[in-house]
């Protein structure tokens, strides 16, 4: 059985559509609420967005290659059509378009991309640090809401992480593990910091809440070495 792009393709936008819609919310709800550990949390989002972003783009140019593939197959079976062209070769030659483009894309704008999202992640989280004394404006409130809403940010974003981690198993669609685990560790974050504020607002413990003020603007800078860190890798990895 064939296994086309065009199924990962949708669950990477989807996916897309999630991260920004996470984003945005959790950034109003840290500005509503003004715990800065909710504040640390939504640039976390943003870079998962941009990861699946990336995955979007890769993931539509496979389709469109594997689209190719497909007509040129169709008019090579095609008497009529097989006149046009000297020879099956320069049939082929002429029409994979899509697949050198492809070949482009992840040979060279995929490891820019990653370098751009590297410097986002230690440039915020860097940021973040820098912040953590004064925090968001305005006296923190509600913080059992809070930890309802991080706990449904937690949910829809394991769920989704589980399911595309799943997907990922497939040879062809095994880019789509990037963007899952940095989904499952928004959930994961989403989830202890709903633990943290129901811990303050039940027995006003900050502890576990002082902790994921340090912990995620850290966390940003640590993955944003690891991406950069990959990237050379890849570079100097033999072919």
């Amino acid at each position: 059985m064939t296994i086309s792009s065009k199924r990962a393709e949708y669950r990477a936008r989807a996916s897309l559509a999630w991260s920004v819609v996470s984003f945005v919310a959790t950034m109003l709800i840290s500005l509503w609420s003004g715990f800065f550990a909710v504040f640390a949390l939504s640039w976390v989002v943003l870079a998962a967005a941009l990861v699946w972003f990336v995955l979007c783009l890769q993931f539509h140019q496979r389709s469109l290659a594997e689209q190719e593939k497909l007509d040129v197959s169709r008019l090579a079976k095609d008497s009529g059509a097989s006149r046009i062209f000297e020879a099956e070769g320069e049939r082929a030659t002429l029409l994979a378009v899509a697949q050198r483009r492809l070949q482009v894309f992840e040979k060279w704008f995929i490891p820019i991309f990653s370098a751009i999202i590297a410097v986002y992640q230690v440039a915020i989280g860097l940021y973040l640090l820098s912040r953590v004394s004064t925090g968001v404006e305005g006296e923190p409130k509600e913080p059992l809401i809070v930890a309802l809403l991080m706990t449904a940010v937690a949910f829809v974003s394991f769920v989704i992480s589980r399911y595309v981690t799943g997907m990922s198993a497939e040879r062809q669609w095994r880019p789509l593990r990037a963007g899952g685990s940095f989904l499952l560790g928004v959930a994961g974050l989403c989830f202890v910091l709903a633990v943290a504020l129901a811990l303050l607002h039940n027995f006003q413990i900050l502890v576990l809440l002082d902790v994921m003020n340090w912990v995620i603007p850290i966390l940003l800078v640590v993955l944003g070495a690891e991406t950069a860190l990959n990237v050379v890798l890849d570079i100097y990895r033999p072919n």
